[in-house]
């Protein structure tokens, strides 16, 4: 009888501990980023999702991320601007940067120093986890929403790893979903996560994952390297895509995908590719280096088959931590280093714009060709 009291008192005890917590983290959220009291708050509320898969929310807003009026991270349009529509996932997005300084607000605002005016607009059309076949659904609305001249596409390349379920591993059975959704919904673990994400030690951070991995991973035949109809599916969609924005007279800019990893990898450098399988864990870690090869060949030869300009990010920037603050996320002064390498790679030759002359593809000679007139929308 006084060990079932004593059982009790603990679990009433850990349960106004947890509700105590839960509430500050609620009024913590309200007081720092107006969030409701009530109902979940994640990441989830910037997003809708329709037939042509998920958009973002209009206005909507989570923590430091503000969308505009459109859905879209930054600033409302501007009339009389050149535009160029950023294509991508959560490295296009920005996760890790200061606000205001994911490389989209960065290119916008290199590209109107060199013009000595505000004549371009960058609009980010991305989010994290977006993919090129989503893109390719979006890309009728957002030309119609933004009037782009040219369309910058950052792939993010890992989404073509199979999940467990297209590799024929056991699909969740479902038994957690409730309990899944109520944790979903609480605010203490994400937090609980975080502090300990920067508390402890990477080489526990990474035996913890590499169990994760396992545990996800069971019964599944897990795969050394990506197999080649992968890349092709990822060949065809970014074709597809090219396509899709030319036949809207938007011309397409192709940029190769950088990440953290050299040549040599350091056990740092393990780490890393543990902590990225994690999200993948299909895919063996040496895979994602030769995955990362052969996708950003695709990349270039594509741009060289359809006539593309092709900005080479993935042997531009340094693979250094000081520009990653992870695997392929940049950190501030790498999306700084993104832009300036994005806009040496347009500069002169987007410039033509503002001496009168627009670009656009000649089918008929397969060729980019200029046009007088330049599209001010």
């Amino acid at each position: 009888m006084k060990r079932a009291l004593l059982v009790f008192r603990c679990v009433l005890c850990a349960l106004i501990a947890v509700s105590a917590l839960e509430t500050a983290a609620r009024i913590d959220d309200a007081l720092s980023y107006g969030a409701r009291f009530w109902g979940p708050y994640n990441d989830q509320a910037l997003y809708v999702t329709d037939q042509a898969g998920k958009w973002g929310k209009p206005g909507a807003r989570y923590e430091r991320w503000q969308l505009n009026s459109l859905g879209y991270r930054g600033p409302e349009l501007r009339p009389g601007t050149v535009r160029i529509v950023c294509f991508g996932s959560s490295e296009t997005f920005g996760l890790y940067e200061a606000p205001g300084y994911e490389y989209p607000r960065r290119l916008e605002q290199d590209l109107n120093k060199l013009a000595g005016e505000p004549m371009f607009q960058v609009v980010n059309a991305a989010y994290p986890g977006e993919t090129i076949p989503t893109a390719i659904r979006h890309v009728p609305q957002v030309v119609q929403q933004t009037h782009p001249s040219y369309a910058l596409i950052y792939p993010a390349i890992a989404n073509y790893i199979p999940a467990v379920n297209e590799t024929g591993g056991p699909a969740n059975s479902g038994r957690f979903d409730k309990l899944a959704t109520l944790l979903s919904e609480m605010r203490v673990p994400e937090r609980v996560r975080n502090v300990l994400k920067s508390s402890l030690p990477e080489r526990i951070q990474t035996g913890l994952r590499k169990r994760e991995i396992e545990r996800d991973s069971a019964g599944a035949p897990v795969m050394d390297r990506l197999p080649e109809k992968y890349v092709e599916r990822f060949r065809g969609d970014l074709t597809l895509l090219v396509h899709s924005l030319r036949d809207r007279d938007v011309e397409p800019i192709l940029a190769t995908h950088a990440t953290v990893f050299g040549a040599t990898l350091s056990p740092g450098d393990r780490d890393l590719l543990t902590a990225w399988r994690k999200f993948y864990p299909m895919l063996k870690e040496d895979g994602f280096i030769d995955m990362e090869e052969r996708m950003n060949q695709v990349i270039r030869e594509t741009a060289s088959r359809e006539n593309i300009r092709l900005i080479d990010i993935a042997n531009d920037i340094p693979h250094r931590p000081e520009y990653f603050a992870d695997f392929v996320h940049f950190t501030t002064d790498g999306a700084a280093l993104m832009a300036q390498d994005l806009t040496a790679g347009l500069t002169p030759w987007i410039f033509s714009v503002a001496r009168g002359q627009v670009h656009y593809f000649d089918k008929s000679t397969s060729s980019v060709m200029d046009r007088p007139g330049a599209i001010l929308r």
